[in-house]
């Protein structure tokens, strides 16, 4: 799908010469998304989704997204190669990050991993070059 095809969605808004995605106020699970193009910079997710699926943005040219509190899983390779990703706010409440799930983000900036979180997947900041382990 491309650029011109994913701007007649009702969930792709303009925004200073780009564009943002803001899923409906009832989804729950996110699935992979098909318009991620160059120019989607920024993500909304609202309260009610609780997971995202494995590769959901895999790849996406985001800069930021916004994390619910409801958030309990980031699955396998969801933001794997999002090279541009700067930054991400993990939720209170997130259980499990998948195998894979930001490597080779290498813009982003050292994440908090939250108490609540049991799971961490194999590599999941793998190639994230200003994440470090303490």
């Amino acid at each position: 799908m491309n650029m011109e095809e994913c701007t007649k969605s009702p969930y792709i808004f303009p925004r200073n010469g780009g564009y943002y995605i803001q899923f409906p106020d009832n989804i729950t699970v996110v699935q992979e998304c098909g318009c991620l193009g160059a120019d989607v910079e920024t993500i909304i997710l609202p309260e009610t989704v609780h997971t995202i699926e494995r590769g959901a943005f895999m790849g996406a040219q985001i800069k930021s997204i916004i994390l619910p509190d409801s958030l309990t899983v980031i699955g396998d390779d969801a933001f794997a190669a999002c090279v541009h990703l700067e930054k991400i706010f993990l939720p209170p409440h997130l259980t499990k990050i998948g195998a894979r799930a930001f490597m080779g983000c290498v813009s982003l900036a050292p994440v908090s991993i939250p108490e609540s979180v049991q799971f961490i997947g194999e590599d999941a900041f793998a190639f994230c070059k200003n994440m470090q382990r303490r």
